[in-house]
C-alpha cells in the first residue's frame, strides 16, 4: 500500500527534475523575431537528429538561444529511459539594422 502512494509522487519529482531551460545570450542587443524549433535527441543526447545552420535561421545574426525541456518532454524521456528526448529551441534573431 505504501509503495502505491509513494510511486506517483516519486515519478512526478523525477519528471520535474528533468525540466530545464538554458539561455545563451550571444549578442548584447535587444532580440528581434523569435523562431521555435522542435528537436529530438537519441541515446541520452549522444545522437542529435540534425545540424543547425544559424545563418539560415537568422540571416541578421542571433541575439539569444533558449533550449527548453518541459514537463511532457521529461515524461517522454522517462518513459523511453533516455533513448528519445524531445526539446524545444527558441532562436531570437538580431533586428535588422536601420537602413537595411
Amino acid at each position: 500500500m505504501l509503495v502505491r502512494r509513494t510511486t506517483l509522487p516519486l515519478m512526478m519529482v523525477i519528471i520535474l527534475a528533468g525540466c530545464h531551460t538554458l539561455r545563451f545570450n550571444v549578442a548584447d542587443v535587444p532580440p528581434g523575431s523569435v523562431l521555435k524549433e522542435r528537436k529530438s535527441f537519441f541515446f541520452w543526447g549522444l545522437a542529435p537528429t540534425k545540424r543547425v545552420d544559424m545563418r539560415e535561421k537568422c540571416p541578421t545574426g542571433v541575439a539569444t538561444i533558449t533550449e527548453e525541456t518541459n514537463f511532457v518532454d521529461g515524461l517522454c524521456d522517462l518513459v523511453t529511459l533516455g533513448i528519445w528526448t524531445p526539446r524545444s529551441t527558441y532562436y531570437s534573431c538580431r533586428p535588422a539594422a536601420v537602413g537595411e
